[in-house]
């Protein structure tokens, strides 16, 4: 008798929960396929109690990746999940999660890139009007093909969000992340230089046909040269110059800015 396979659902976040992106992507797909049958079993996974509690190892992930499904299942039922959900107690980290996926079914593009593409930008960046300018330049450059690119979202930087980006690939998108309050000075200018590399090097991923988004380190080798060949394009006096003396230090250069905010130790 041949055995019953296990739902879609099911096989997806256990692709999520063993990092296994064969599984995660090729359960994305049945889900799709399943219809109204993943529609249930994702609402029945929404309905648990455990989306209250401190989420621990993969549980952080699932919420996400089950909200992403559900919003490209069906849209009607994403948004009767996001009213019921905002009504019930959540972690917090969980509650940003639905708070960004929200945002990102209903509210209305910032702007439209290579003529169709959507962008979506969190209204809780501070000032949105920069992050259109710096996108809608960047989509210009020559040689960038956003041709497999269904929306960008730009959502505020936490790090223990950030498998959202991964998981985007799924269904032809790509997330950046940006700082709420804009920086200054020095500050600015690598934030600025260190997303549009970003920029590329996520629509790299796409243009190759990448799907594990960063698990792989030959697949990163290769988002890295695109995004340095679309560097090359944009700021050619300058791109010679950075990649000799700025790309090496971007992890140092991360951490100066990461430990500048914090303050500092009174001396004893």
């Amino acid at each position: 008798m041949k055995k019953k396979p296990h739902p879609a659902i099911d096989r997806l976040l256990r692709g999520i929960s063993t990092d296994h992106v064969e599984t995660a992507r090729d359960a994305w797909r049945d889900a799709l396929k399943e219809g109204a049958a993943s529609v249930s079993d994702v609402k029945a996974k929404l309905a648990s109690a455990a989306w209250s509690e401190n989420p621990r190892g993969p549980l952080a992930k699932y919420f996400g990746v089950l909200l992403s499904i559900l919003s490209e299942l069906d849209a009607s039922a994403f948004e009767d999940e996001v009213k019921r959900l905002r009504k019930c107690d959540l972690h917090p980290m969980h509650r940003k999660t639905l708070d960004i996926l929200s945002r990102r079914r209903f509210e209305a593009p910032a702007t439209h890139v290579a003529e169709k593409v959507p962008v979506f930008i969190a209204s809780d960046i501070e000032d949105r009007s920069i992050v259109i300018k710096n996108i809608e330049t960047w989509s210009t450059t020559k040689g960038l093909s956003l041709e497999n690119i269904t929306r960008i979202d730009v959502i505020p930087r936490h790090p223990e969000l950030g498998y959202l980006g991964k998981y985007n690939l799924l269904f032809s998108g790509i997330i950046l992340t940006w700082p709420t309050k804009t920086p200054r000075g020095v500050e600015q200018w690598f934030n600025r230089l260190d997303a549009e590399f970003t920029f590329y090097h996520e629509i790299g991923h796409h243009v190759s046909g990448h799907i594990q988004g960063g698990e792989v380190s030959e697949q990163e080798r290769e988002a890295n040269e695109y995004a340095l060949s679309m560097m090359r394009n944009s700021r050619p006096a300058f791109t010679l110059i950075s990649r000799m003396f700025v790309w090496p230090l971007r992890p140092k250069l991360r951490r100066l800015i990461a430990s500048s905010k914090h303050p500092r130790a009174p001396a004893t």
